[in-house]
């Protein structure tokens, strides 16, 4: 079946499978394509965005995803969770002659919203969508860290900082996809490795610098053989000024164009097709998934079963469509932030419930419908009737519209995968923030007056207010941080921590594929002296400098 999309009017194709299982999942073909079905489900999820206000309801100062300007009341996450207020007590009716998403929204400004998801931080009170963290400060998506900071899906980790995507390590700073690492800075995808500078796709290797595709080596530079001494010299020269740092950089990327790499990053996955993935079967575009099975258009999702268009879902969803924000649920349909919920639609932020539709904020209930409690048969018959005025409406089986979000675009992941400007997010119909938090020119030091070297940097830098060189927001250097620099000797980032993000994000892949075949043609593999003639879908684009394998040629090549 082929359509239009009604945001960016491309032609898309819904294939059999996928009407199979909207088939099952008794909802309707959408009307947007998958790029763009994405970016609506992302537009409800601010990670790292926070401002200070005061709680709705204590009247206590808190940290929160929500400005103070917002049309609803925000509470602090203890008082959300509390028994003193209950969700039903917002409810209202059901209106068949008006529109259902401008009742939601009506409801929706009434509702008392979570100020922040943050659960069991110990002196962690800017961090978002995250638990069991000690001494963290500005880490999002992340999980039993310890004295950490300035990263997104970090977990089990020890003192890192400026890491995305990271795991199990210790002693990090400003790396990617990596695991089980310890003492490493600069890296990318690198695992059961230490004391590495500026490394790509090194497995159980120590002392390297500039190195690529090394299985098992140890003292080496440009992938060749040194001494310690050497390495020693090669390191102390890198991180001597932020002027040796950058020329680094430069040196790293430059070298990183002429790797050879696998077509995708995948293991122990079978019939999968996407990027980043572990232990994903019958998976299709699948980005940063693990343990997925008979999924497809899935991103950061974890043990996600007989699911279709998921982003942010962990802990075994099943047979969900067209959700972001899930915990362990069952049968959920163009959903926001649901958990330990099963057989509900169009809602947002339930906790333990089921059967309920167009509800908000509720914790264990059952059979509402824009929070108001029905009976069982009260229930199934107007459900039945909103459905069938949704249909005529035309809005049934997509997602919620993107202006009854509560996060400007700007403030949310879509941006950082799908970036638009003011004028574009608003043609598109998304929400925007004019407002975000942050001062700009408050600097005590000028940018060209920074420090070149951290030893020449003393405590005082503690009370002085910097200022990114790319975007010119101010940031200051905290106490943790201080410390963390000269432990590594580091020099002082020259950026904030939103810039030094979207650089990491960019030595990433994007979650796009192209089909492309192997560029292989080395005559000692399997297919002779003629190409590879291998095909396959891969998250790099033709028109990059990446020497881009199949899996048996990378095999043969690397290990």
């Amino acid at each position: 079946m082929q359509k239009i999309c009604k945001t960016c009017k491309k032609d898309f194709e819904i294939e059999q499978d996928d009407l199979n299982f909207y088939e099952k999942m008794k909802a309707p073909a959408p009307n947007y394509c998958p790029d763009c079905r994405v970016a609506r489900r992302l537009c409800f999820r601010n990670e790292r965005t926070l401002y200070k206000r005061t709680c709705s309801k204590s009247g206590k100062p808190i940290v929160s995803l929500y400005p103070p300007n917002t049309p609803f009341p925000v509470y602090d996450q203890h008082i959300w969770w509390g028994d003193d207020w209950d969700g039903v007590d917002y409810g209202q009716d059901y209106d068949p002659s008006r529109p259902f998403f401008e009742q939601w929204l009506e409801l929706r400004n009434k509702v008392p919203r979570i100020s922040l998801l943050n659960i069991d931080g110990i002196n962690s009170d800017y961090v978002n969508n995250s638990e069991d963290n000690k001494n963290c400060y500005l880490i999002f998506g992340a999980q039993k860290n310890e004295d950490s900071m300035y990263g997104r899906l970090v977990y089990r980790s020890k003192f890192a900082i400026d890491n995305d995507f990271v795991q199990d390590s210790e002693f990090l700073y400003e790396c990617i996809d990596c695991r089980k690492c310890y003492n490493c800075m600069f890296s990318d995808g690198c695992e059961t490795s230490m004391d590495l500078i500026f490394c790509f796709n090194l497995r159980n290797c120590q002392n390297c610098i500039f190195s690529i595709n090394l299985r098992n080596k140890s003292y080496h530079i440009l992938n060749q053989p040194v001494s310690k001494e050497e390495y020693e010299k090669k390191k102390k020269e890198i991180l001597s000024s932020n002027k040796k740092l950058a020329e680094a950089k430069k040196e790293y990327e430059k070298f990183k164009k002429e790797a050879i790499v696998k077509f995708s990053h995948q293991v122990k996955c079978k019939n999968a097709t996407g990027d980043y993935m572990y232990n994903c079967h019958d998976t299709t575009h699948g980005f940063d998934a693990e343990n997925t099975k008979n999924c497809k258009y899935v991103g950061d999702t974890e043990g996600t079963i007989d699911c279709w268009d998921m982003n942010n879902t962990y802990y075994k969803p099943e047979l969900n469509l067209d959700v972001m924000g899930t915990l362990q649920t069952y049968n959920i349909k163009h959903s926001v932030y649901m958990m330990y919920t099963s057989n509900s639609e169009y809602s947002e932020s339930l906790h333990n419930c089921d059967s309920c539709f167009g509800c908000l904020g509720l914790k264990k209930k059952k059979y509402c419908i824009l929070n108001k409690q029905y009976t069982k048969e009260e229930y199934e018959k107007l459900k039945e009737e909103i459905i069938e005025n949704m249909k005529k409406e035309g809005v049934y089986g997509d997602f919620i519209p993107p202006f009854v979000s509560a996060f400007g675009y700007n403030e949310t992941l879509a941006q950082e995968y799908f970036p638009i400007n003011e004028k574009e997010a608003k043609e598109k119909g998304f929400n925007w923030q004019s407002e975000t938090s942050g001062t700009y020119g408050k600097e005590t030091i000028k940018e060209e007056n920074m420090p070149e070297t951290i030893e020449e940097v003393t405590e005082d830098i503690l009370n002085q207010v910097l200022v990114c060189k790319d975007c010119k927001k101010n940031f200051r250097i905290t106490k943790g941080e201080f410390d963390f620099y000269k432990r590594m000797i580091i020099p002082l980032p020259h950026k904030d921590f939103e810039c030094r993000n979207h650089d990491r994000m960019k030595n990433r892949n994007p979650r796009k594929l192209w089909h492309r075949s192997c560029l292989c043609k080395i005559e000692s593999h399997i297919h002779g002296s003629k190409k590879c003639e291998n095909e396959f879908e891969t998250a790099y684009s033709p028109d990059r400098d990446e020497k881009v394998y199949c899996e048996q040629c990378y095999q043969q090549e690397i290990y």
